[in-house]
């Protein structure tokens, strides 16, 4: 058996480590070239993974090659049959060591391109959001004025006004404001230049549509708001077949006024056509003017489902409508307006058909992304591909918000911040965006900054049963119940909210009665509005109301009420348990009502078993965002128990969690922490976190 040594220098002598060499050298090469080249191509991802493990698999196989063949001067023959003493293995040694330094040289001019030009422009985009795009390439386009006859066409101009903004979206070299913060001007306002300074942009886009059977016309006109004159304007009769094209038309001739530079991928982008069936694209369209803003109810989710079914039953060709069908399947089953899931599968096929037929397509992969995140669950993997999301699509706010929802799932709290602020400058007016920034600054402890954005999303939009809780919410925990009852004072609103939150006001300040009877009349409304600020939304309100009402009653001495209250809370709560719910935050959010109840009925070790229960399905190192907030309602049952070996020690380490939303300032106002007041180990947490 020959040696080690001998085994070594016949590789040596045979070329097998040259060979080596060069074959890593110039598989590396084919993959940053394959990574830089194909998206510009829009050859998609799939591609890049084939080539990867392609030339994996050839690693082996070349290495046996170099091992068993020779290059002679008469070609490539077995070593076996070549005379050592003629053998031009050292001439062809030398060869290969050129061609090794060749292809290293080519490798190193790539990889110092890709770090200091292209790594320097991503560095750039990331330092500078997307209104860093110099001021003159800054564009927001207003509602579009429906001018048929038929007035229910207005679905019509709104989704006309979308997809402009959706192809303007795919254009890095320009800054462009969303849909959801230009929906609240007129379609031809009188103060251009006020909205533009509101809006921090340098031009409008103004439009109308007006349809008439299979005719539309369009008129778009361009205007510098600073000096109110038009760049252009353009008039398209058209037939609803011709429809794309002069969207498409429209976002190239921004760009061309602008003087904004579009890459070939970009023009690909702009003008590939979605559909050759205008009916389809028109159904198309009303469902995007249904599920492009914030769905808020069941009916709302139904429209536009129904017309994106229309749409992909006219043309199951359509990927662009089966990939939105899909993805607000998915929406409406995170936020718990499909309870019983019936949506889901439907979902999942729809996203197969998408990916089937426009792998790779950007609107394709952002469905994939919401299916990741909200029914698998898999945070690191929606993650990872909306990441690349962000150059492909870079003025689209989704994608901005969605990476900022998930990097705070998995943690990436800095991210998460940086990523929301760049969609609120994509959005300067969008109450959603305020609400979710703000939650992030809450999520990271500064409730001061967190108010604020929760305030000016409310002057955006005073009725929101989300920003008002949430605005409630902060002030309580900086301790403030004057400033939370100077808000509800002077809130506009008329919601069963509004009466539940001056009901939890005055828990607070220990007005029991008071809070019984608001509390009550919110819970009478029959109000089923579901509120991150409650449960994270997986659950209705009105079930946290009524927790709170069986406090204030068991608080007021009405024992019986009390008792009574508990008992139907946890009895709707085994009844949902007992229906198995698929999502495991809705099973979480119903198993933490259910501790909460029967810790309130006295039953307490059951309550610290349902809680438990509850906080297992979420464990931290699967979601810090959520777990966070189960925990803290763990600990509010032990409190409720009287608990304070359990309670305290979990309240001290969610003062130092981020996420969970708990401060000194709330353990002192929330009656639930009541038992624990004469405890010295309580007295001493409040003592050494001073609010």
């Amino acid at each position: 058996m020959p040696s080690t040594t001998s085994f070594l220098a016949e590789l040596q002598r045979r070329n097998v480590h040259r060979a080596a060499m060069f074959y890593a050298a110039a598989a590396w090469l084919l993959v940053q070239v394959a990574t830089q080249v194909f998206p510009f191509f829009d050859i998609p991802n799939s591609t890049v993974r084939i080539v990867v493990i392609a030339v994996m698999i050839g690693f082996p196989f070349a290495l046996l090659f170099s091992w068993f063949y020779e290059w002679t001067p008469q070609g490539i023959k077995l070593e076996s049959e070549i005379d050592r003493s003629v053998s031009v293995t050292r001439q062809t040694g030398k060869t290969m060591d050129r061609w090794i330094i060749a292809v290293l040289g080519v490798a190193v001019v790539l990889l110092l391109t890709d770090k200091l030009v292209f790594n320097r422009d991503r560095r750039a985009a990331d330092e500078v959001p997307a209104a860093s795009v110099a001021a003159d390439k800054s564009v927001a386009v207003l509602p579009f004025e429906n001018l048929s006859e038929d007035k229910a066409n207005g679905y019509f101009a709104d989704g006309i006004q979308d997809e402009i903004l959706t192809g303007l979206a795919k254009i890095g070299d320009l800054k462009v404001i969303s849909r959801t913060s230009t929906q609240r001007y007129a379609s031809r306002p009188d103060n251009l230049m006020a909205i533009a300074r509101e809006l921090g942009v340098a031009h409008i886009l103004e439009g109308s549509v007006q349809r008439a059977g299979n005719r539309v016309r369009i008129n778009v006109q361009l205007i510098e708001a600073s000096s109110d004159s038009h760049l252009w304007a353009e008039t398209y009769d058209r037939t609803l077949d011709d429809v794309f094209v002069v969207q498409s038309e429209v976002s190239q001739k921004i760009a061309e006024s602008l003087a904004a530079r579009l890459t070939r991928s970009e023009l690909s982008a702009l003008t590939r056509k979605p559909t050759d069936n205008a009916e389809a694209y028109a159904a198309y369209l009303k469902g995007r003017s249904f599920g492009s803003v914030s769905v808020v109810s069941r009916g709302q989710v139904d429209l536009a489902l129904a017309a994106y079914r229309r749409a992909v039953a006219l043309d199951p060709g359509f990927a662009l409508a089966w990939g939105e069908l899909a993805r607000l399947t998915f929406l409406s089953d995170w936020s718990g307006l499909d309870a019983s899931g019936a949506l889901r599968e439907e979902g999942r096929q729809a996203l197969e058909k998408a990916m089937a037929l426009a792998p790779g397509l950007p609107q394709v992969e952002m469905a994939r992304a919401v299916y990741l995140y909200y029914i698998a669950r898999d945070f690191s993997a929606a993650y990872a591909v909306i990441g690349p999301l962000q150059s492909r699509l870079p003025n689209d706010i989704d994608v901005w918000a969605y990476s900022g929802f998930l990097a705070r799932r998995l943690g990436f709290w800095e991210e998460a911040k940086a990523d929301l602020m760049r969609a609120r400058v994509l959005a300067p007016n969008d109450s959603g965006i305020a609400f979710h920034l703000g939650s992030i600054f809450g999520s990271m402890g500064d409730f001061t900054q967190a108010v604020a954005l929760f305030d000016a999303g409310l002057a955006l939009k005073p009725d929101d049963d989300s920003l008002l809780p949430a605005a409630i919410l902060g002030r309580w925990l900086l301790g403030d119940l004057a400033g939370a009852a100077k808000v509800l004072a002077q809130s506009r609103a008329t919601s069963a909210m509004l009466q539940a939150l001056r009901g939890q006001q005055a828990l607070l300040q220990r007005d029991f009665e008071a809070a019984a009877r608001a509390l009550q009349a919110a819970i009478d409304s029959g109000s089923d509005i579901h509120t991150d600020t409650v449960f994270d939304g997986y659950i209705p309100a009105r079930i946290d109301w009524q927790l709170q009402l069986a406090l204030a009653q068991q608080r007021a001495g009405a024992q019986a009420e009390a008792r009574a209250s508990y008992s139907r809370l946890a009895a709707l709560a085994r009844q949902a348990l007992e229906d198995k719910p698929e999502n495991p935050y809705v099973e979480a959010a119903w198993g933490l009502v259910l501790g909460q109840a029967l810790a309130g009925l006295g039953e307490r070790e059951a309550a610290v078993s349902a809680g438990e229960t509850a906080v297992a399905l979420t464990p931290e190192s699967a979601d810090p965002l959520e777990a966070a907030v189960w925990n803290y309602y763990l600990a509010r049952i032990h409190a409720l128990n009287g608990d304070a070996a359990r309670a305290v020690p979990l309240a001290t380490r969610l003062l130092h969690t981020k996420a969970s939303y708990l401060t000194t300032a709330w353990l002192g106002l929330d009656p639930a922490w009541d038992a624990l007041r004469s405890d010295a180990r309580f007295k001493a947490l409040l003592a050494e976190h001073p609010p």
